[in-house]
C-alpha cells in the first residue's frame, strides 16, 4: 500500500466519519462512536413499555456482577419469549437502549456477564431481524471484539451469534468490508481508553482495572489486525487516513511492552502484517519502531510472546536493518539490550523462538554483533545462560543449542587470529562433548546439551571447520579425552573397596557414552564419505587404542574391573563399524576373545566381567565382515565351557553364547551340546526349587535344538505334567508354555504326545486354578487346525468314563464345538462327538433297579403310578462311577448332550434310531434328576446335591432337557403316524420306544411312563389332539387294567390331559374303571392298579363333571368308603389312592345323603392323628391326599346337610389332629414335605384360637427346621399372646404375684446366633435357626404389647436377669453393618416407616431372604426401643466398641428416634383425651403436646394459678432420657417442688420410658398435697403471694392462715390475736414452740 501524507487528527476524524457514513451500504447512514468509559451516559428507558425490562436494563448499570448476570438472563428469557413471529419481535426502545449498554457490558470483568451479553445480542437479532440493520453499526465493534476474548466461552458465544448469518467465508469478508469504517472507529476509540477511564478506581481494584484495559486494548489491535488480514489493498486504501490515525497512537507499538501476553503477541502480529500491507507507513515510522518496538521490546519481559516478538523483529530487520543502527537514537546500545534479552532464554516459549533467533542473527547487521574474542565469549555466555535457565523447557534444547552452535560458528568465521578461534571452540564448544563423556558438577552448566543431535552438531562444528587449526584442536581434544578415560579405568577402585561396584558402574556408563557417540560419528562419516563435505571419523583411532588398553588392563587385574568389560560390550554394540575393516589393532582385540578361556582359565566365567565379554562375542556375530572370526571364537569358547559345564557360571556363559540367531546353526553341529541342552532343560522343568529359566528360554527362542532333540524333550515333559501326587508340575507346564510360544509345532506333530498333552492339560485346568501358562497351552491344544481329527476320539473317550480325573463337561462341549466348527462332517467322526447310547443305557440300569421314593407321587404327573413298580432283586455288583463332582456317567452324558444341543450343535446327520435312543436316555436321566431334586436323595445321578453349585447344575440340566424336547416337538405335526418332517418321525419313534419300555411294572417302566407323559404333554400343547386322532388311541390298545398296560395308560392319560376329555374311548375306559372299583377287594394289587388308573383318568375332567352315571358313582363311593371302616387295615398306598379317588368322586354326588361324608372325614382325622410308627416317606402321600380331600369337601358349593353336620361336629377333633400334624418329626426338607407343610400350616392358621388348649406346645414348633411350621406356629402365637396377656395381667394384679415369661419361650432365646457362625452366603439365605430365634423375640414383644405396666416391668426384669438383650443387639448390629461402621442405609434399602413399625411374616416371605432377615431385625430393634429402652441403654453403655456405638447412635437418631418420639407423643395425646373426669374436690390435669419442640407441658390448676412442668424429649431418645423441668411452682416450697420433679423424671426413667406414668405421678403428688387444704381466712385464697398454702393454724378456732397474711394482719391491727376468734395466736408456729420447749 502506498503511503499518503499524514493529516491532523481532527481532519482525519472528520474524514473517518464522512467516509464511514457514505460507505455503509444497506445499514443506517448515521453511526455514533462507541463510548466504553464508565462515565458513559445511561440510556433513556422511558419508552420501554415493560416495567420488568426497565428494571433489568437498569440493573445492567449496577456494579455487582451477579446482578448484571441475573438481569441479562432475564432479558434473554424476555427476548426469547418475544420472537419475530409474535408482533414483530422485541420493541424498538429496547434495541436502542441496548445499543448504548452493549459496548460497556461486553467488556465487563465478569466472564458470565460478557458471555450473556453476546448471547443477548444474538437473541435480539433473531427477534428483531430486519429492524436490527440500522443498529448494527453501533454494536458491530463490540460484537466482533467479543470474538477475540481470551475466555473461550465468551468468544464462542460471540462467534456463534455472528456465524448464524455469516455462513460462508465470503460473507464474513464482505461483512468486515462493509463495516470497515465502524470497526476502525471502535478500534480508534478503544485504543485511546485508559485503565482510569474504563474502570472506576473507587469500586474496582487495580488488577481488575488492568485486566479490563488489556482486554479493550487487545480487542482494538485484533480488530485492526483482522481488517488488514481479511481485506485487499484497494479496500484498505479507501480508509487510508483512518488507518493512519489509528497507527499514530504510540500505544499500537508500545503494546509490545504491555504486561499482557495476548496484547504483546497481537502487537507483534500487527507489525508483521503491516510490513506486508503498510510497508510505506512502517518505513516512515522506523525511528519510533526502533525506539519503542526494538529497544523497549528487548528490554521488557516477553514471557509467552518471545517467539512472536523475535519473528516480527526478524521480519523488520530483514526489511529495515537500519532500525538497529541509524534509526536508533538511544543511549544504551542495542547489542547490549540483545545480549540481556538472550539471557532470559525463550521465556516459556516453544522451540520456534530459537529457530527465529537463528534467523534474526543471520539478518542483524554485523556491526551489532561483537567483533573480538571477549565480546564473542560474552555473547555466547549470554546465550548459554538463556539455554540453561531452570525455566527453559527441555524440549527446546536441540533447537536452542543448534542456534548456539551456529552462532559460535559465525564468531569462528569472524575472528581472524588462529589462537582466538581455538580459544573460542575450546571454551564454548568442546565442553558440550566433554561433559557428555564425563559429567562432573563443575561442568553441569553444559548438561542440557547432552543430546545426540547436539553432540553431532558440536562435533561437526569443529571437525568440518574450514580452519585447519580448529580441526587439529578437535583431534587433540579427542586424544586427551581418550587418555583421561583410560586413566579413570586404570584408577577405578579394586574389588576390595566398598565403592568397587559404584566405581565400575561409573566406568561402564562412561564407556557406553563414549561408544554411543563414536558410533554416531562413524555412521555420519560413512553416510557422508562420498559427499563433497565428508565428516571425518576422528575418534575411531582413539577408540581402538582405548579397547587395546582395556584388554591389557583386564588381564593385568584378573578381569576384576567389570566396568572395562562393559565398555568392550558397548564398543561392539554401539560402534560396530570400528570392526568392519581389518587392521592390526582389530586382530589383536579378536585374539583376546579367541583365547579368552584358554588364556585366563575357566574361573573367568564366575566373574561379573564374563557376561559382558560373552555378550561382546555375540555382538561380533552381527558384523558380517568378521563372520569367520566369530565362528572360530564361538566354537573355542563353547568347547571349553562344555568341558567345565559343572563349574559355577559356566551354564550362564553357555546360555549367553547360544542366545543369538547366529549361533543356532553352530549349536546343531555339536552333538555334545545338544545332549547337554536337553538334559539341562529337563532338570530346569522338573526341579522343585527355583530354577534358572534363561537357558530353557534361549534354547527355543534361538532354535538351537535339532528336531530329534526337541521331540525327545517335549515327550519327556508331556510325561511329567503332573507329579506322583497328582498335582500339576508347574515347572513342566511353564516349560511347555515356553515351547508353545516359541515353537508350537513341536507339541502338535506327534499324535500320541498331542493326545496325552490334551488330556492332561484339560484335566489340570479344571481341577486347579488355571494359570496363564495352562490357559495358553490349552488354547494351543484347542487349535482346530491342528487337532480336529483327534478331538472326537478324546471327547468320546472322556464322556464314557467318570473318575476324579475326568474332564469337565464344559471342557468336552467346548472341544466338540471346536471340532464341529473345524468341519468334522464324516458320520463316524460326528457320532464320536455324541454319547455312546449303549454305555448310557448300561449305566442308567443301575439307577433303574431301585423302587423310587413314594413321596414323589405328590409332585409327579403320573401320581399314584409310583406305588406300582417293584424293585429288582438283582443288586449292582459294581459301584457307580462318578467324577470329582459326584456326577455319574448318565448325568455327565445328559449334561454334555444338553449343552451341546443348546450351543447349536447339529445332529441331523446322525441316524434316526441313534437320535431317538439318545433323546430317550436323556429324558430318563432328566426324570431321575428331577426326582433327586424333589426329595434331595443321595447316591442317585449325583452322589449329593448339597453343594450349591451341584444343585444349580442339576436344575439347569432338567430345564435345558425340557427346553430341548419342547423345541423338537414344534414341527412334529404328524408324530402319531411318523410322516412328514424329520422331527415327526423322530417323535413317533421316541413315543413307541417309551410305550414299549413302560409295559413292565419296574422302575424302568415307571420312568419311561413319566418321560412319555412329559413328551405327550409337550406334543399336545404344540399340536393339540384332534378327533381324528381317536383311532390312534384305540390302536395303542393300552387303556386296559392289566399289569402290562397300566403304566402306558397312566402316561398317555396324564400326558394328553384335557385334550382327550371329549374322547369316547377315554370316557368308556373311565366308566369301566368306575364299575371295576365297585367290585374291587382291599389289599389286592389289581385293586390298587384300578385306583391308580381311575385317579389318572378322572384328572382329565373338571371337578364334578365325570362322564359316568350317578348310580355307578354311588356304588364306587360306597365300596371305597366301606374300606375306610377299618382304617388300620389300609396300607398307605391304598389310603392315598382311596382319598384321591374320593376327592374326585364325592363332588359328583354332593346331593346324595349317606354315611360317606362322615366316613371320609373320620378317615382323614384318623390319618392325621394316628401314631407316627411308619416312616414319614410313607405317611406323606396319605396325609397329602387326605388334606386335599378335606379341602375339597370344605370348599364344595351347596353342600348337603350331612356334610355340614360332619364338618361342624368334627371341628375340634379336626383341629387337634391338625395340631398333631405340626408335631410330626421331619428329618430333612423335601419338596413333598414342603407341599404338605404348606397345606397344614394354612389350615392351622385358620383354626379358632379357643381350639388351642395349651399354647406352650406351640413354642417348640417355632424352632422347627421347617419354615412353614415356624410360620404357622408363630402366626398362631402372634394372634393368641395379646389376648392371653390381658387375662394374665388381671391375674397378676389380683394375686399380687410376679409375672414370668413362659420358660418354653425363653428357652428359644438361649442359643443366640453369632455372625462368626455363618458364612456370608449362608447368612444371606436367612437360616432357619436364625429365623426361629428372631421370631421368638417377636413373640416376646407380643407379650409386652397388651400387658399391664406391672407385667411389662416383670417381663423386662426376666430379660435383664439372664442378659437376653445383649446377644440380640450384637447379632443385629453385626448383620446390619454397624460393627464395621457401615450401617444399613434404610432409605437406599427402601425400608419405610411402616417397615420399621410392623413386620408381616407373609409379606416378608415374598421378599428375598436377606431382605426378610433385615426387615425382621429392624422391626425387633424398634420393639426393643419401644418396650425395653432401659435394657438397650444398659447394653449400649457396656458396649466396648466405640465404632459400633457411634454407628448405632447415629442410625437410631436418624431412623428410629423420630418414630419412638412420635408414638410417645401420640400415647400422651390419646391418654389425655381418654382421662376420666376428676373427682369433685380435684381438678383436671391440663396436658399440651408440642410436636415440633418434642415437649409436653402438664399443669394443674390451684386457686386460679397453675402448677406446671415441662417434659422434653431429646432428639436421640430413648438413648438419652427425657428431662423434666418446672415451669410454675405453686402450693409447695422449692424443696418439695424439686422433689416432685425428680420423682416424675425417675418414674419415667425407670418405668420403661412411660411418660404417662410420669404424668400420673405428678398429678398424684399435687392432688395429695392439696388434699384437705382450705382457704386462708384473711385473703380467702388457698395460694398466697409467695405461692404457699395456709400453714398457720389458730389453736383456738382451728382455722388456717397464710403466714404472710397473718403477719400483715398483726401489723395493721397492732395485735397478736386471731382475726376470727380474737384469741392470742403464736406467729412463730408450733415448730418454734417445740424447740423452746425442748
Amino acid at each position: 500500500m502506498s503511503r499518503k501524507p499524514a493529516k491532523s487528527r481532527a481532519t482525519s476524524g472528520k474524514a473517518f466519519a464522512n467516509s464511514g457514513s457514505s460507505s455503509f451500504g444497506a445499514f443506517s447512514p448515521a453511526s455514533r462512536g462507541t463510548d466504553l468509559s464508565y462515565l458513559a451516559e445511561p440510556p433513556d428507558l422511558s419508552s420501554v413499555s415493560d416495567a420488568n425490562v426497565v428494571v433489568s436494563l437498569k440493573n445492567l448499570q449496577k456494579k455487582d456482577a451477579t446482578t448484571k448476570a441475573k438481569a441479562l438472563e432475564e432479558l434473554v428469557a424476555y427476548v426469547q419469549d418475544h420472537p419475530y413471529e409474535r408482533d414483530g419481535g422485541t420493541e424498538e426502545p429496547i434495541l436502542e437502549a441496548w445499543d448504548q449498554l452493549y459496548p460497556r457490558i461486553s467488556i465487563d470483568n465478569s466472564r458470565r456477564v460478557r458471555e450473556l451479553s453476546h448471547i443477548l445480542q444474538f437473541e435480539l437479532m433473531k427477534s428483531a431481524r430486519k429492524r436490527t440493520e440500522k443498529h448494527v453499526p453501533k454494536i458491530v465493534g463490540s460484537w466482533l471484539a467479543g470474538t477475540f476474548d481470551k475466555d473461550k466461552a465468551v468468544s464462542r458465544a460471540a462467534i456463534e451469534g455472528l456465524s448464524s448469518f455469516l455462513t460462508t467465508p465470503e460473507k464474513v469478508v464482505q461483512f468486515w468490508k462493509r463495516c470497515q469504517a465502524q470497526i476502525l472507529q471502535y478500534a480508534s476509540d478503544a485504543i485511546k481508553e485508559t485503565a482510569e477511564t474504563l474502570s472506576d478506581e473507587r469500586s474496582t481494584n487495580a488488577d481488575d482495572a488492568e485486566a479490563k484495559y488489556h482486554r479493550v486494548l487487545g480487542s482494538s489491535l485484533a480488530l485492526v489486525l483482522n481488517l488488514l488480514q481479511k481485506l485487499d489493498l484497494p479496500d484498505l486504501e479507501k480508509f487510508q487516513d483512518n488507518y493512519d490515525q489509528f497507527f499514530e497512537q504510540d500505544k499500537v507499538w508500545a503494546s509490545v511492552t504491555i504486561n499482557d501476553t495476548v496484547v504483546r503477541r497481537l502487537s507483534c502480529q500487527l507489525l508483521s502484517t503491516c510490513l506486508e500491507k503498510r510497508s510505506g507507513r512502517i518505513e516512515a515510522d522506523l525511528a519510533r519502531l526502533s525506539k519503542i518496538f526494538v529497544a523497549e521490546g528487548l528490554k521488557c519481559s516477553q514471557t509467552g510472546s518471545a517467539a512472536d516478538y523475535i519473528n516480527a523483529l526478524t521480519e523488520l530487520t530483514a526489511r529495515h536493518p537500519t532500525v538497529w543502527t541509524s534509526e536508533y537514537r538511544g543511549k544504551k546500545s542495542l547489542a547490549s539490550r540483545l545480549k540481556a534479552f538472550l539471557e532470559k532464554g525463550s521465556q516459556s516459549g516453544t522451540a520456534k523462538f530459537w529457530v527465529s533467533l537463528n534467523q534474526l542473527l543471520d539478518v542483524v547487521p554485523t556491526a551489532i554483533l561483537p567483533q573480538d574474542l571477549d565480546g564473542a565469549m560474552e555473547f555466547l555466555k549470554s546465550m548459554r545462560l538463556g539455554l540453561t535457565r531452570r525455566e527453559e523447557p527441555r524440549s527446546n534444547s536441540v533447537d536452542g543449542w543448534s542456534t548456539y552452535l551456529n552462532t559460535a560458528r559465525r564468531f569462528v568465521q569472524m575472528l581472524k587470529p588462529a589462537e582466538d578461534r581455538v580459544k573460542l571452540v575450546q571454551d564454548n564448544i568442546f565442553p558440550i562433548t566433554a561433559h557428555y563423556l564425563h559429567p562432573t558438577p563443575e561442568t553441569s552448566a553444559w548438561a542440557s546439551g547432552s543430546q545426540q543431535q547436539i553432540l553431532i552438531r558440536a562435533y561437526t562444528s569443529t571437525a568440518t571447520s574450514s580452519f585447519d587449526d580448529v580441526v587439529e584442536a578437535t583431534r587433540l581434544e579427542w586424544s586427551q579425552w581418550k587418555e583421561n578415560f583410560r586413566n579413570r579405568i586404570r584408577d577405578s577402585l579394586p574389588e576390595a573397596s566398598k565403592e568397587h561396584e559404584k566405581s565400575q558402574k561409573s566406568v561402564a556408563d562412561e564407556g557406553y557414552r563414549w561408544f554411543s557417540l563414536t558410533g554416531l560419528i562413524s555412521e555420519a562419516h560413512e553416510r557422508t564419505y562420498v559427499t563433497d563435505r565428508p565428516i571425518p571419523d576422528i575418534p575411531a583411532k582413539y577408540s581402538l587404542d582405548l579397547l587395546q588398553d582395556i584388554f591389557e588392563l583386564l588381564e593385568t587385574r584378573n578381569w576384576k574391573p567389570f566396568g572395562g568389560a562393559a565398555t568392550v560390550e558397548s564398543a561392539f554394540k554401539y560402534s560396530p563399524r570400528l570392526f568392519r575393516e581389518s587392521s592390526d589393532s582389530i586382530r589383536e582385540i579378536l585374539d583376546y576373545l579367541t583365547n579368552l578361556l584358554s588364556r585366563n582359565g575357566i574361573e573367568l566365567v564366575q566373574l561379573p566381567a564374563a557376561a559382558y565379554i560373552f555378550s561382546a562375542i555375540n555382538l561380533l556375530g552381527q558384523i558380517s565382515e568378521q563372520k569367520k572370526e566369530y565362528e572360530k571364537i564361538w566354537a573355542a569358547n563353547v568347547t571349553t565351557l562344555l568341558e567345565h559345564i559343572e563349574t559355577p557360571g559356566a551354564l550362564a556363559a553357555l546360555t549367553t553364547l547360544i542366545s543369538t540367531e547366529h549361533a543356532n546353526v553352530l549349536s546343531k553341529q555339536i552333538q555334545g551340546l545338544q545332549e547337554e541342552l536337553v538334559k539341562r532343560c529337563l532338570l530346569c522343568a522338573l526341579s522343585t526349587v527355583d530354577s534358572n529359566w534363561n537357558l530353557f528360554d534361549a534354547v527355543f527362542t534361538f532354535n538351537t535344538l535339532t528336531d530329534a532333540s526337541a521331540g525327545k524333550l517335549v515327550k519327556e515333559l508331556g510325561n511329567h505334567i503332573t507329579n506322583a501326587s497328582g498335582q500339576p508340575n508347574q515347572g513342566v507346564i511353564k516349560g511347555l508354555r515356553l515351547i508353545a510360544d516359541k515353537k508350537p509345532e513341536l507339541l502338535l506333530q506327534d499324535e500320541v504326545v498331542h493326545m496325552s498333552l490334551m488330556t492332561n492339560l484339560l484335566s489340570v485346568s479344571e481341577r486347579f486354578d488355571a494359570t496363564s501358562d495352562v490357559a495358553a497351552l490349552k488354547g494351543l491344544m484347542d487349535n482346530p487346525s491342528a487337532s480336529s481329527s483327534r478331538l472326537p476320539v478324546l471327547v468320546q473317550r472322556s464322556i464314557s468314563v467318570a473318575d476324579t480325573n475326568s474332564l469337565a463337561v464344559n471342557t468336552l462341549v467346548q472341544q466338540a464345538m471346536q471340532a464341529s466348527a473345524a468341519g468334522v462332517d464324516q458320520d463316524d467322526q460326528l457320532e464320536l462327538l455324541i454319547p455312546d447310547t449303549n454305555v448310557w443305557k448300561e449305566e442308567l440300569a443301575s439307577f433303574l433297579q431301585e423302587t423310587p421314593n413314594h413321596t414323589l407321587s405328590l409332585t409327579s404327573t403320573i401320581g399314584g403310578a409310583y406305588f406300582l413298580p417293584t424293585s429288582s432283586s438283582v443288586t449292582p455288583t459294581t459301584p457307580v462311577r462318578r467324577d470329582r463332582d459326584g456326577c455319574s456317567i448318565p448325568g455327565r452324558m445328559a449334561m454334555y448332550t444338553t449343552k451341546l444341543l443348546s450351543a447349536g450343535f447339529r445332529i441331523d446327520a446322525v441316524p434316526l434310531a441313534k437320535r431317538a435312543e439318545m433323546i430317550v436316555c436323556l429324558s430318563l436321566t432328566a426324570e431321575l434328576v428331577t426326582d433327586q431334586l424333589t426329595v434331595m436323595d443321595e447316591n442317585k445321578i449325583w452322589s449329593s446335591l448339597s453343594p450349591e453349585a451341584t444343585l444349580s447344575v442339576a436344575q439347569d440340566l432338567t430345564s435345558s432337557t425340557r427346553k430341548i424336547i419342547i423345541g423338537m416337538t414344534e414341527d412334529a405335526d404328524n408324530w402319531r403316524d411318523g410322516t412328514g418332517t424329520e422331527n415327526s418321525r423322530l417323535m413317533h419313534d421316541i413315543v413307541q420306544r417309551l410305550i414299549d419300555e413302560a409295559k413292565s411294572l419296574t422302575p424302568m417302566g415307571l420312568y419311561s411312563a413319566r418321560a412319555l407323559s412329559e413328551l405327550l404333554q409337550a406334543l399336545t400343547e404344540n399340536h393339540g389332539f384332534p378327533t381324528s386322532a381317536e383311532q390312534w388311541l384305540v390302536d395303542l390298545d393300552i387303556l386296559k387294567n392289566t399289569p402290562s398296560t397300566v403304566l402306558p395308560a397312566v402316561a398317555v392319560l396324564s400326558g394328553l390331559g384335557e385334550a382327550v376329555s371329549a374322547s369316547r374311548t377315554v370316557s368308556t375306559f373311565c366308566n369301566r374303571l368306575v364299575s371295576d372299583i365297585a367290585g374291587a377287594n382291599l389289599d389286592q394289587e389289581k385293586s390298587l392298579m384300578i385306583l391308580v388308573l381311575l385317579d389318572s383318568c378322572m384328572q382329565i375332567y373338571d371337578t364334578g363333571e365325570l362322564p359316568v352315571a350317578n348310580n355307578r358313582l354311588v356304588f364306587a363311593v360306597r365300596q371305597i368308603t366301606s374300606w375306610l371302616e377299618t382304617p388300620e387295615e389300609l396300607d398307605y398306598r391304598f389310603a392315598t389312592e382311596a382319598c384321591r379317588c374320593l376327592q374326585r368322586l364325592l363332588p359328583c354326588i354332593k346331593d346324595v345323603y349317606g354315611p360317606y361324608w362322615e366316613k371320609a372325614m373320620d378317615f382323614c382325622i384318623y390319618l392325621w392323628a394316628k401314631p407316627a410308627t411308619e416312616p414319614l416317606d410313607h405317611r406323606l402321600p396319605e396325609i397329602h391326599a387326605s388334606l386335599r380331600l378335606f379341602l375339597t369337601l370344605q370348599s364344595l358349593e351347596d353342600p348337603n346337610d350331612d356334610l355340614l353336620d360332619v364338618l361342624q361336629s368334627s371341628a375340634e377333633k379336626r383341629s387337634a389332629a391338625l395340631i398333631e400334624l405340626l408335631k410330626l418329626p421331619r428329618v430333612k426338607d423335601t419338596q413333598p414335605l414342603e407341599i404338605v407343610d404348606s397345606i397344614i400350616c394354612r389350615l392351622v392358621q385358620k383354626l379358632p384360637l379357643d381350639h388351642f388348649k395349651d399354647l406352650s406346645e406351640l413354642y417348640a414348633l417355632v424352632a422347627s427346621d421347617s419354615r412353614s411350621i415356624q410360620t404357622a406356629a408363630f402366626t398362631v402365637l402372634h394372634k393368641a399372646l395379646p389376648a392371653a396377656q390381658e387375662n394374665l395381667s388381671l391375674d397378676v394384679l389380683l394375686e399380687k404375684k410376679d409375672a414370668q415369661l413362659p420358660d418354653e419361650l425363653l428357652s428359644l432365646l438361649l442359643d443366640a446366633p453369632t455372625l462368626e457362625s455363618y458364612s456370608d452366603e449362608v447368612l444371606a439365605r436367612f437360616p432357619t435357626p436364625i429365623r426361629s430365634y428372631l421370631l421368638s423375640w417377636h413373640l416376646v414383644f407380643d407379650s409386652f404389647k397388651a400387658a399391664a405396666f406391672k407385667v411389662r416391668s416383670d417381663y423386662a426384669e426376666n430379660l435383664k436377669t439372664a442378659n437376653y438383650i445383649g446377644p440380640l443387639m450384637e447379632f443385629t448390629f453385626d448383620v446390619l453393618g454397624h460393627s464395621a461402621a457401615h450401617p444399613l442405609n434404610l432409605d437406599k434399602a427402601n425400608f419405610t416407616t411402616d417397615h420399621i413399625r410392623e413386620y408381616d411374616v407373609k409379606l416378608a416371605e415374598a421378599e428375598t431372604e436377606e431382605r426378610n432377615m433385615q426387615w425382621l431385625l429392624i422391626h425387633l430393634y424398634y420393639l426393643v426401643l419401644k418396650y425395653v429402652p432401659n435394657l438397650f441403654k444398659a447394653w449400649y453403655l457396656e458396649c466396648r466398641s466405640k465404632q459400633t456405638k457411634i454407628a448405632v447412635a447415629n442410625w437410631m437418631t436418624k431412623y428410629f428416634s423420630p418414630i419412638i418420639i412420635s408414638e410417645a407423643l401420640d400415647d400422651v395425646s390419646d391418654w389425655n383425651a381418654t382421662q376420666e373426669p376428676p373427682a369433685e374436690d380435684e381438678k383436671e390435669l391440663i396436658v399440651k403436646v408440642s410436636r415440633p419442640a418434642r415437649e409436653i407441658t402438664a399443669g394443674y390448676e390451684v386457686d386460679e394459678l397453675q402448677a406446671s412442668i415441662a417434659i422434653r424429649i431429646p432428639q436421640d431418645y430413648p438413648l438419652e432420657g427425657v428431662t423434666v423441668s418446672g415451669i410454675n411452682r405453686v402450693a409447695v416450697n422449692e424443696r418439695k417442688w424439686q422433689s416432685w420433679i425428680l420423682t416424675t423424671q425417675g418414674v419415667i426413667t425407670f418405668s420403661g420410658g412411660s411418660i404417662i406414668d410420669g404424668l400420673t405421678t405428678f398429678r398424684r403428688n399435687i392432688v395429695g398435697a392439696m388434699k384437705g387444704q382450705t382457704e386462708c381466712a384473711i385473703c380467702y385464697s388457698i395460694i398466697s403471694s409467695d405461692k404457699k398454702t395456709p400453714d398457720k393454724r389458730c389453736q383456738t378456732c382451728r382455722n388456717l392462715f397464710h403466714r404472710t397474711c397473718l403477719y400483715k394482719w398483726f401489723q395493721s391491727s397492732n395485735q397478736n390475736t386471731c382475726p376470727l376468734c380474737r384469741n392470742p395466736i403464736d406467729y412463730l408456729g408450733s415448730d418454734k414452740r417445740a424447740t423452746r420447749g425442748a
